[in-house]
């Protein structure tokens, strides 16, 4: 991979990282030139990046990566408080 490509790369990852997610079209842009294989290899390091490759910026889920922990405490944020559902018990 030749050092421009490189660096191509590596601003997209940035913003990638900054974002939560790159267009796939600035994605392909940059990765045209390679095989098919070096292009997939770089598309799953960018998902294990936890950067998600999207078509429109509608098409970012925040949520995504979430952990479990993580998404029982955004579903208690939503609750009412009425219901006892994902209550963590206490020892």
């Amino acid at each position: 991979m030749n050092a421009i490509l490189s660096e191509d790369i590596k601003k997209l990852v940035k913003k990638g990282k900054e974002n939560g997610f790159i267009l796939i079209s600035e994605l392909d842009e940059i990765i045209k030139n390679l095989k098919a294989a070096d292009q997939q290899y770089i598309r799953d390091g960018m998902e294990e990046l936890e950067i998600q490759i999207v078509k429109t910026a509608k098409d970012y889920d925040e949520y995504k990566y979430m952990t479990g922990e993580q998404a029982i405490e955004f579903l208690q944020s939503l609750s009412d408080g009425k219901t006892k559902a994902f209550v963590k018990e206490e020892d």
